[in-house]
């Protein structure tokens, strides 16, 4: 155990801290360690999970800089579940105090500039130790290591995820869909620039507003068919990874069958656009201004003459758009921000209802004798139900499981660190296996 460490601070509790919570209290109160946990609200945590009677909750607004500073002056190592825009404020408070720092947020450039300084005092600034980013790369660099022991060249990458709802809880909803996440990420999807990736040797670049209308389908093993759309930039990974050599490289992600077609019809009529305020009336006005039809029957009626659009009907009548909802405005309001009130009635993750999370790596591999063999790697995780999510117990437990890896002494790296490497991915992908977070492995 890293003997310096011997209070840690953990910045929120909302929706993604309650495994993080339970986990890294149970550790604690084992190892005599102090874990204090910040924010102004703590009644889902209590009323969802078992937080250790050791665990100090402490009330504190950590968007006042004074506060965090302290807050952060006064424990060894941090733990941000805070909004990803927090974070560089959290880094520059644990460079200034001399603290260690673990986030499940992509590490933006302003976070790999202050891991050169955290280096420099022997710190760990850990990111993207999540879901996704997190058991991607933790599961995806053993997969990487175990091909390239056996000899085997990587030509084709690809590591997609979703967060969906177990299908028995989306009866009569032909979405198949619910909010389990952020729904703003949701409505907005595809609206950050071109997505690009690789394939077949080829670069792909498409505007982001057009791949529903481009998804296509994925055969998972064990699991079934689901919908597939490319993420902003896969290329990234090329370096990341180490796959500068491969002809296929693309993430995604996963949606039920029909999902996407659905969705990118709503694109093109410009129910998501987040960049123009209207003045509709009611929602009613708003929905004629953007399918020319007064009711979600007429709507209905005008898919079904159009052979690209025939199968449409149930997906609309569903969300019943030109109902609206009791309280939502729509003047002065943009079209997404009217969407994201209507969905999140109609989309509404009920008490009961159990959440579900997949993810897939397919990998295709070029043995010494030219021969080729593809691997799929299948992660489903399912939730149970209220504030105990699948998304929360995968965002969440990977960062606790990081904290007490550090904490074990063994693992590599310092400044600003994503978890690639086989000190970090084998241990936590043992203790998430545990809990029962455990990829299976297809060969063909």
């Amino acid at each position: 155990m890293k003997q310096a460490v011997k209070r840690i601070g953990v910045l929120g509790a909302g929706r993604s801290a309650g495994y993080l919570i339970e986990y890294l209290g149970g550790y604690c109160q084992q190892n005599g360690l102090i874990l204090q946990v910040f924010d102004l609200n703590f009644e889902r945590l209590q009323a969802s999970f078992a937080v250790a009677d050791s665990v100090s909750l402490v009330v504190a607004e950590l968007g006042d800089a004074g506060v965090l500073d302290a807050i952060v002056a006064g424990v060894d190592l941090v733990v941000s579940v805070l909004p990803p825009t927090m974070h560089i404020s959290v880094a520059k408070a644990c460079l200034k105090h001399g603290r260690h720092l673990f986030t499940a947020s992509y590490t933006s450039d302003e976070m790999h500039s202050l891991g050169v300084e955290a280096a420099k005092k022997d710190l760990l600034f850990m990111n993207e130790l999540g879901l996704d980013p997190g058991i991607d790369h933790l599961s995806a660099s053993r997969l990487l290591d175990q091909a390239r022991s056996e000899g085997l060249q990587v030509e084709g990458f690809e590591s997609h995820c979703g967060g969906l709802v177990a299908m028995g809880d989306c009866e009569g909803n032909p979405w198949q869909y619910k909010f389990t996440w952020n729904p703003t990420n949701v409505v907005l999807a595809g609206q950050g620039g071109d997505c690009v990736w690789k394939e077949d040797g080829q670069t792909q670049r498409l505007p982001g507003m057009e791949v529903f209308q481009h998804a296509r389908s994925m055969d998972v093993p064990g699991l079934g068919t689901f919908d597939l759309y490319p993420n902003r930039n896969s290329l990234t990974y090329e370096q990341l990874y180490g796959l500068g050599d491969a002809k296929t490289l693309l993430r995604g992600t996963l949606r039920r069958n029909g999902f996407c077609k659905a969705w990118g019809h709503l694109v093109n009529l410009g129910f998501t656009d987040a960049q123009h305020v209207g003045d509709w009336q009611s929602a009613q006005t708003w929905f004629e201004a953007h399918t020319g039809c007064k009711t979600t029957a007429d709507w209905v009626a005008v898919l079904a003459e159009d052979a690209s659009t025939c199968g449409l009907g149930p997906f609309m009548s569903f969300l019943r758009l030109d109902e609206g909802v009791a309280e939502v405005e729509t003047v002065g309001k943009t079209s997404a921000q009217i969407l994201e009130k209507i969905l999140l009635d109609r989309w509404r993750l009920e008490e009961d209802d159990k959440d579900e999370v997949v993810m897939v790596h397919r990998l295709d591999l070029r043995a010494e004798d030219g021969s080729m063999k593809q691997w799929f790697s299948v992660l489903s995780v399912q939730g149970e139900g209220g504030d105990r999510t699948a998304m929360a117990k995968t965002v969440g437990l990977p960062l606790a499981m990081g904290v007490e890896t550090f904490l074990e002494g063994d693992a590599a790296g310092q400044g600003a660190v994503i978890p690639f490497d086989k000190s970090w991915y084998a241990p936590i992908l043992a203790k998430l296996e545990e809990q029962g977070i455990a990829f299976v492995e297809y060969v063909s």
